[in-house]
């Protein structure tokens, strides 16, 4: 595992559980004021196809996170979900879903994506 790697992954691997297990207990986060618009907050809390995109979201962004960890090939796999969520991400923020500190995630997302695709994979073996 390496340094940049653990960088990416360890967000995800805190934040997806902790929200996994928010939205299955249908319970607001005192913080989603500064993350999300009113509306948003208010359409997960009613709609439970909305709660059951979110835990397949927070599901599949931990076992990414856990196979860039642990795996770290295909890199192309990880830095295309994170295209994926980062362009998500933004394309919210700029319809008003969320607020500015999840479209700087969204950035940060991108940027990561570009990365992993530049950095090479740490080997295992050092003698290589």
């Amino acid at each position: 595992m390496g340094v940049f790697e653990f960088v990416l992954a360890s967000p995800w691997l805190i934040l997806a559980p902790l929200n996994f297990v928010k939205v299955l207990i249908n319970k607001p986060s005192p913080m989603a004021h500064h993350f999300v618009a009113k509306r948003s907050e208010e359409c997960q809390k009613n709609c439970e196809i909305a709660r059951m995109w979110a835990t397949m979201f927070w599901s599949l962004q931990f076992v990414l996170a856990l196979g860039l960890l642990l795996v770290q090939r295909p890199r192309w796999m990880f830095a295309a979900a994170k295209i994926c969520v980062g362009l998500i991400l933004v394309a919210n923020f700029n319809l008003g879903v969320v607020k500015l500190p999840i479209a700087l995630a969204g950035g940060f997302e991108l940027l990561s994506a570009l990365i992993l695709m530049i950095l090479p994979v740490q080997s295992k073996d050092k003698t290589e």
